[in-house]
């Protein structure tokens, strides 16, 4: 099994494709005016506190306030249970892009990756990656660690880490230590908000997580960023400086390796299989759902043993598909039917070996009474179709959108039984444009008759960044401001 990494630098986007055998398995895809910043540290201020949502909003200087779930609202050693109040500075990491118009998404449990290790300075334990599966290289990391650890520190050993020298753990260790040494000293010199720590280039990022021994050759298409590649190799990773290659073919690198073509096939919804069925893949907010379809057969062919073969090809491109397209949250499979219970553990079997080799953390759940295979991959950035394309503006890519008549009823019936539910205080509701001109206009009458039934005082607030189905409940009390959501709303 042969594997080569490209990369292509432009000044509008870096992007980088992993190839397994010629195939595209993997691919990151990185704008300049919209550069992730997951794993970016922030000096952040704490704007609200929603009791109701069981969040906190934080500012941390950029253009949308990141959430603060209430599982990470505590401090950093996930020890103590005093929560973050308004007002306060509170450290935090980004754990997740904005997605969809939410913001980003933070947590006050900070890790520090390296080449061999991640730091988790306040958690004082050490954990293997998963991905590790052999137990004597376990146990031997593991008791490399226990000599370099601290009282107080947390490590986990990364997939890099397999074979690595008690030196070499020790030296990455001690370099994400004098980072971290440098963000503390920082924090105590800035206001929030205010950036601590950013992660790396995006072209030394995608060296750091995908460059693994397995890999033959490294294709960079630009001059100096392969320098960089190199020095960076040389410094991190010495055995892999010799791997990278300049790229000079008169051809643009993605285009003589067909990678282009790979790119725009993930991208459409009907992706072919080598028996001539195939699958198609269909995402909504909740969740992606992948349909498997038969090739042609006639009638003398055994069912059960071709819908085993078109199941197989299925389960490895419905994998490999996941991946490439990053997508993320709870995916169902529907495979055609098979009547013998081992064949089916033969296709849980492909699925868990092909996911077993992502590095984002990826769950086969098994078959469901329905006959349905249930899989979930932790979301933490945008999937590959957000990239590339965009919603068309008209419908929001549903075909269809709500009435402003069926968002104002909807919205009235919540502030009613929002009203009996929440603590005291005056109701206000952020929403779009055109949905408080409907609540003003054409109900105003009976926003009146919730005001005069609950005894409240509504406040209608229009916000040109949340579209019609997007809306806030907040009620405001003196010291602080609790919410309520619906299904439909935004910040989460």
């Amino acid at each position: 099994m042969s594997q080569e990494l490209f990369i292509n630098v432009m000044s509008a986007e870096v992007r980088a494709a992993l190839m397994e055998d010629a195939s595209l398995i993997d691919l990151i895809v990185e704008r300049r005016e919209r550069a992730s910043v997951v794993g970016n540290i922030y000096l952040g201020r704490v704007e609200r506190v929603m009791k109701g949502m069981e969040a906190a909003f934080v500012d941390i200087g950029i253009a949308k306030s990141g959430f603060l779930g209430l599982d990470d609202n505590r401090r950093g050693n996930g020890e103590s249970s005093v929560p973050v109040h308004e007002g306060e500075a509170v450290l935090v990491q980004v754990t997740k892009d904005a997605i969809n118009g939410k913001g980003v998404q933070l947590s006050r449990r900070v890790t520090l990756p390296g080449r061999t290790l991640v730091y988790a300075p306040a958690q004082d334990r050490v954990m293997v990656s998963r991905q590790i599966e052999d137990e004597a290289e376990r146990d031997r990391l593991t008791g490399l660690m226990g000599n370099i650890a601290s009282d107080g520190e947390g490590f986990i050993l990364r997939t890099a880490s397999v074979g690595a020298t008690a030196e070499e753990l020790s030296t990455d260790c001690e370099q994400l230590r004098e980072t971290w040494n440098g963000i503390e000293d920082t924090q105590m010199t800035v206001k929030a908000p205010s950036c601590l720590h950013a992660d790396l280039d995006p072209v030394l990022r995608v060296l750091r997580d995908h460059a693994l021994d397995g890999i033959d050759t490294i294709h960079v298409d630009d001059g100096a960023a392969a320098d960089s590649a190199r020095k960076f190799c040389q410094r991190e990773m010495p055995g892999m400086a010799d791997r990278v290659k300049l790229h000079t073919g008169k051809q643009q690198l993605f285009e003589q390796f067909g990678i282009e073509e790979e790119i725009e096939r993930a991208c459409v919804t009907r992706v072919g299989l080598p028996s001539g069925g195939g699958l198609v893949v269909e995402t909504v907010e909740a969740l992606t759902s992948i349909d498997v379809n038969s090739g042609r057969f006639d009638a003398a062919s055994d069912l059960e043993q071709m819908a085993l073969r078109t199941n197989c090809e299925a389960a490895a491109e419905a994998a490999r598909q996941i991946r490439l397209r990053n997508i993320s949250g709870l995916i169902v499979i529907d495979f055609i039917h098979m009547e013998n219970e081992g064949n089916w553990t033969g296709i849980i079997e492909i699925l868990d070996n092909v996911t077993g080799r992502d590095r984002n953390p990826t769950r086969v759940l098994g078959v469901t009474e329905a006959g349905l295979v249930e899989i979930t991959r932790r979301r933490r950035r945008e999937p590959l179709l957000h990239t590339m394309t965009e919603i068309c503006k008209a419908c929001e890519g549903v075909g269809r959108t709500k009435s402003l008549d069926s968002i104002s009823i909807e919205i009235l019936h919540l502030l009613k039984r929002e009203a009996r539910v929440v603590p005291p205080g005056e109701m206000v509701l952020y929403a779009a444009n055109d949905v408080v001109t409907s609540l003003e206009n054409d109900y105003g009458e009976l926003v009146d008759g919730v005001e005069d039934e609950t005894g409240r005082t509504i406040h209608l607030r229009a916000d040109k960044e949340y579209v019609r189905e997007n809306y806030d409940i907040v009620v405001e009390q003196t010291g602080e401001q609790t919410g309520a959501k619906s299904e439909e709303q935004t910040g989460s």
